[in-house]
């Protein structure tokens, strides 16, 4: 598979075998009956071996890899059957180290001209493309894994990882470990890239989730927890899977990842998922890692300096994708982005609210109207959050220095790579610091001071013991452990957009409840409601009295609900008015803006366009529309689900602040806002 190497492993096998041969009188093989068995099944080990291999030489790699499969069973320490037969495999679905390498290339986008996305996957991928590379990669995986476990030793891999041993593994001698740690190092990698999608762990993408635990797929299997936990979405949650993270990673430039490119949100639909896709990544690119570095040294002595280079490339490159994806851990009180206060890396979850909803952890609100008054001009007050490089700026004494040893002592120190914590403080600092509007004291001269003073030397993070001021968005816990929710903000300025969340479990962690700066030091209260009789949609219905509309029309009438803001976006349109059971409301003031709270910033709202895609095809067909292109579309996807009118008389809605309601995982988008993980009844 290894070019260097390629021409000359079917001649191996021939050597091999031929050498084998010469032992069989001592084994008590007969050296006539391999070869003149009547059929595969009659076949000794060395003899599927020996047919393996003159299947290799008529490139019939289908038949060589059942050969070569019949022999792994025949013979689970024979070494030579699992590394032939990952080579067959390879050769049968076209895959060699040169295929690997030029699609790797083509994503690093160096010059300009290459893809987005990550290698094999773009929007024109197909189940059946994906799996014909994953499935050849994920047993040759499991295939060379045999032949390294020794029967008693646990290999310790990075990250905390072991390979576990393995009583009967493949331990004849014949194939070295050297030999296959190479090719097991590239195919871990890709694997670690890919393995998320393979939900049953059966080294298939398929259409099929779950075949390998409900063979027969009936109904009853599928109910079982054995099932559900790993099949979620049913037969379907490969391919689901599969379209998730091609939007996931469909913006991405591989070789110089950025959170602007990278959307948690498209993992799933329920921010509880994420946590297990992207753990799947890490224990492969581990094993990745350990097995590349134990043979470059032989690769470099050896005068393959150019190929070792390449190959810890592409290590690298799914590598660094991996790393960034873990920022985004959901709820696990971790400091995944290692941003705590306390190099540690312990502490409770910070606990604030974004009063202003301008999605920066405002530093004290007190300070407004003097110190930072000269920075506010055309910034809409970004300046007073904790973590802009202005508040950096002004209170450099709050912060930790780059180079100072509370920094150092954080593991993340040492990476010095493009896409290490650092630099990605660093690039996200200068970004902000390019797109402050010059005028009054922000001029070029300050802008280029910024960089330079600021951006290269001091970190987001919070230096330990700080106390925060009492009117502030935070309100408790330490500074950085915020991983709670995937808000697709940067909101502490540290280069990360998806990993922080504003509070902790039943506050508003989906930003869908109407708070303001007059709230400061209140906890809101929880939104209550319930699903009334007749209203039995997994909403909050806004006017009881209506009679709930049949499918697949019956969330039109929720709050908070996409179908709720596309049906006062298409009255608008046809100059419709909007009924209830009291009065009739006229147009003009029936409209969007009069619900909901619009985005600031230009343009339909990306998440709002991707949650139409998901809304079932039936009730695509019953509007008439299909594309997120529409206009009425777009209108609607200018507002947030956040309802500003006050509670309806008539709702489902009983008391608390509208939004409020993370408690229990239901499953159900109960308040239109996209995300399934919270409601309260």
């Amino acid at each position: 598979m290894v070019s260097s190497r390629k021409r000359k492993w079917v001649t191996a096998i021939t050597i091999t075998a031929t050498l084998a041969c010469g032992l069989w009188l001592f084994n008590g093989c007969n050296v006539f009956s391999p070869l003149a068995a009547d059929s595969q099944k009659d076949l000794t080990y060395q003899g599927l071996i020996l047919r393996g291999n003159d299947a290799i030489n008529n490139k019939d790699y289908a038949a060589a890899e059942s050969y070569f499969a019949d022999a792994m069973l025949m013979n689970h320490k024979g070494s030579e059957a699992f590394l032939y037969r990952s080579k067959a495999l390879m050769s049968k679905h076209k895959i060699d180290y040169n295929t690997l390498n030029i699609e790797f290339n083509s994503r690093r986008n160096k010059d300009g001209k290459g893809k987005k996305g990550v290698p094999f996957i773009d929007s024109n991928t197909t189940l059946f493309s994906i799996d014909s590379i994953y499935y050849p990669v994920a047993q040759s995986v499991e295939n060379l894994e045999h032949i390294i476990r020794k029967s008693n030793d646990s290999i310790k891999l990075e990250n905390g990882y072991a390979l576990p041993p393995d009583g009967d593994t493949a331990s004849d001698g014949r194939i070295s470990e050297g030999v296959a740690r190479l090719d097991l190092g590239l195919l871990e990698a890709v694997k670690g890239m890919l393995g998320p999608l393979d939900l049953d762990g059966d080294n298939h993408i398929s259409s099929s989730c779950g075949k390998n635990i409900c063979p027969d797929l009936n109904p009853i299997c599928k109910a079982t927890s054995a099932y559900k936990s790993k099949c979620k979405d049913g037969e379907n949650s490969e391919i689901i899977s599969f379209e998730n993270f091609k939007q996931l990673t469909r913006s991405l430039d591989i070789n110089n990842i950025s959170s602007k490119d990278v959307r948690a949100r498209n993992v799933s639909s329920n921010p509880n998922d994420i946590n297990s896709f992207l753990d799947k990544m890490e224990k492969p690119i581990a094993g990745s890692n350990f097995n590349l570095d134990s043979v470059t040294g032989a690769m470099d002595q050896h005068n393959e300096s150019k190929l070792s280079g390449n190959l810890t490339e592409i290590v690298t490159n799914i590598k660094d994708l991996s790393f960034f994806l873990a920022y985004m851990h959901y709820n696990d009180g971790k400091d995944n982005d290692f941003d705590v206060s306390s190099s540690t890396g312990t502490g409770s979850p910070m606990i604030w609210h974004d009063y202003d909803r301008e999605h920066g952890i405002h530093w004290n609100y007190d300070e407004d109207s003097t110190l930072f008054l000269s920075y506010l001009t055309g910034s809409r007050g970004e300046a007073v959050n904790a973590g802009h490089p202005i508040h950096r700026y002004v209170h450099p004494d709050l912060y930790v220095k780059f180079s100072e040893s509370e920094w150092k002592k954080r593991a993340v120190s040492a990476d010095t790579s493009k896409n290490s914590r650092a630099n990605l403080m660093r690039k996200h600092c200068r970004v902000v610091v390019d797109s402050l509007i010059e005028g009054g004291i922000i001029t070029a001269a300050f802008k280029l001071n910024l960089s330079s003073t600021i951006c290269d030397s001091f970190s987001t993070i919070i230096k330990p013991g700080t106390t925060h001021p009492n009117r502030s968005d935070w309100i408790d816990g330490t500074y950085g452990i915020d991983e709670e929710m995937v808000d697709e903000h940067d909101n502490d300025y540290d280069g990360i957009q998806d990993e922080d969340a504003r509070n902790a479990k039943g506050m508003d962690d989906d930003d869908d409840a109407m708070i303001n700066v007059s709230m400061i030091g209140t906890m809101p209260a929880r939104m209550f409601w319930n699903d009334a009789t007749g209203h039995l949609n997994a909403c909050p219905d806004i006017d009881t009295d209506i009679p709930m509309a049949a499918a697949p029309l019956q969330k039109q009438n929720c709050i908070g609900a996409l179908e709720n803001r596309i049906l006062l976006a298409m009255q608008a349109v046809a100059g419709k008015t909007f009924a209830t059971s009291s009065d009739t409301i006229n147009v003009a003031s029936d409209t969007l803006d009069a619900y909901y709270s619009p985005f600031t910033d230009e343009g339909a709202n990306k998440n709002c366009l991707d949650d139409f895609n998901k809304l079932p095809n039936d009730y695509k067909l019953a509007i008439g529309i299909s594309s997120n292109r529409n206009a009425i579309i777009k209108s609607a996807c200018h507002f947030k689900h956040i309802w500003i009118k006050g509670m309806p008389p008539r709702s489902e809605w009983t008391s608390g602040v509208l939004g409020i309601d993370e408690e229990i995982p239901d499953g159900v988008d109960n308040d239109g806002d996209g995300w399934t993980d919270e409601d309260v009844k």
